[in-house]
């Protein structure tokens, strides 16, 4: 091999650990991209909750063991461990997110064996997303799970209690129907201190506008729904709840007054936008068909 061909091999071999290096440095960025505009909840010190998603992720330590025979065997015992100690973790998650204003997943599992018997099995299967070996012989595993489907079915109630538009609501004269129209409802619940729950509630001061007993089921758990298992999704961003498939591009946006219920997860509106939904079958079918988004403040 003559000098020339020697120092293009040279070049080429260099390259390769650059851009391996670039790859790695660019993952983390394009992942904090992708969550732009989504609305994540700490819910254990483990584990937090996607509410824009529907995922939940937790992290597991698992420390060296003093009885190994090897350092292999030692290595393999402690992934062993962190997978354990995830898998724990994101059950604890689990547990912990907010059904409604009242309850938790925790208090079902607490009351029912068929729910207890689901979730446990739920975080049984989760998704492996991170797992790394730390410098002092401890390794870390990152695991998730979509929580939507099977979880919601087992809390949320079985089909819709009410099912046409509140009565005094339809005495009003109905008001002007808009030039474009709505595609979908976005209650901008930013600066009310509002936390999220897998069942929240839009209320006015004497009417429950939507909530679990509102929507269709087939809305939720049919075969053509995307996302299963939801009757809403947070957005942290404006723009970004606008893409969502729900809504598409022109929501009917109304402003929450306040945040109400014993965990602030239901939403009080003015009975003149209460009005704007209710008198309206187009825009009341929104509610059937668990159309609502919600906007929040990032945590």
């Amino acid at each position: 091999m003559n000098e020339r061909k020697l120092t293009r091999l040279l070049k080429r071999r260099a390259w390769v650990p650059l851009c391996l290096a670039l790859v790695c440095l660019s993952t983390p960025v394009l992942a904090a991209s992708d969550l732009v505009g989504q609305f994540t909840e700490q819910v254990t010190p483990n584990g937090y909750m996607n509410w824009t998603t529907g995922v939940a992720t937790a992290t597991g330590l698992g420390v060296p063991p003093r009885n190994a025979v090897s350092a292999m065997q030692s290595k393999e015992m402690t992934r062993a461990a962190a997978w354990s100690v995830a898998l724990r973790n994101l059950l604890e998650v689990v547990k912990g997110i907010q059904v409604d204003s009242r309850t938790t997943v925790q208090n079902y599992v607490t009351t029912s064996t068929e729910v207890q018997t689901r979730v446990e099995g739920l975080v049984q299967n989760p998704k492996l997303v991170g797992e790394r070996e730390l410098p002092t012989g401890e390794f870390e595993t990152t695991v998730q799970i979509k929580l939507a489907g099977q979880l919601s079915e087992s809390v949320l109630p079985n089909g819709p209690k009410i099912i046409s538009p509140i009565k005094r609501f339809q005495q009003v004269p109905p008001p002007a129907k808009p030039k474009i129209p709505y595609t979908g409802l976005m209650i901008d619940a930013r600066g009310t201190g509002v936390r999220a729950a897998l069942a929240p509630r839009i209320v006015t001061q004497e009417d429950e506008i939507y909530g679990p007993d509102r929507v269709e089921k087939s809305s939720i758990f049919g075969p053509s729904v995307e996302e299963p298992g939801r009757i809403a999704w947070y957005f942290t961003e404006e723009g970004k709840a606008r893409e969502h498939y729900k809504v598409t591009s022109n929501p009917l946006i109304i402003k929450a007054i306040r945040a109400t219920g014993e965990n602030k997860t239901d939403l009080v509106i003015d009975e003149k936008k209460a009005e704007l939904i209710e008198a309206l079958p187009e825009h009341h079918a929104f509610l059937t068909q668990a159309k609502v988004l919600i906007l929040v403040d990032p945590e």
